[in-house]
């Protein structure tokens, strides 16, 4: 049987958020994407403009939440809340690979600008390229369809993944955030 594992996959920063928040209604399922991959020993990637993006978000998640269940953000919620973000942004360094960008990528991202006009994508699409990933997971729609690159959501990568055997070599990490 031919064996159809990825070797490498790029997580657009929403799924990367959708792993960490655990609120959202996607999360379950970027949690097991992550856990298979880590299983199958898959090498996991995210462009480094994701790291930026994940800190942010998450720390203005959070920052929120706190502000919402205490009517004020306290100097401790705002150290709790960047310590938090900060944890997370090394969980993607220990459980996956960054991909640098450089002016030549935003020279790629730009053109693709024509074929979707989300630059935040377009510079994803040109780190998918750059890494010669197999695959760039995301949950976006839109980029779904307009991708130049084979692009998959997380569940049809989890459907593709369930026919693979596991990797008795496979690195032993766990990849539930804590």
């Amino acid at each position: 049987m031919m064996d159809i594992r990825p070797q490498f996959l790029l997580l657009d920063t929403n799924v990367w958020m959708d792993f960490f928040d655990g609120n959202s209604s996607r999360s379950h399922d970027a949690s097991r994407l992550l856990e298979r991959c880590i299983e199958l020993d898959i090498t996991l990637l995210f462009a480094v403009e994701s790291v930026k993006d994940v800190y942010y978000l998450l720390r203005q998640s959070l920052k929120r939440r706190a502000r919402d269940a205490h009517g004020t953000l306290s100097d401790t919620d705002v150290r709790a809340a960047s310590r938090y973000a900060a944890a997370r942004v090394d969980t993607m360094a220990e459980v996956g690979c960054a991909v640098g960008t450089d002016a030549s990528d935003v020279w790629l991202a730009r053109r693709y600008l024509q074929l979707h006009d989300d630059l935040e994508d377009t510079l994803m699409i040109a780190a998918a390229q750059r890494a010669q990933a197999d695959c760039l997971i995301t949950s976006n729609d839109k980029l779904l369809r307009h991708a130049p690159v084979a692009t998959l959501s997380v569940s049809d990568m989890l459907q593709l993944l369930g026919k693979c055997g596991a990797n008795p070599a496979a690195r032993r990490v766990r990849a539930t955030p804590t």
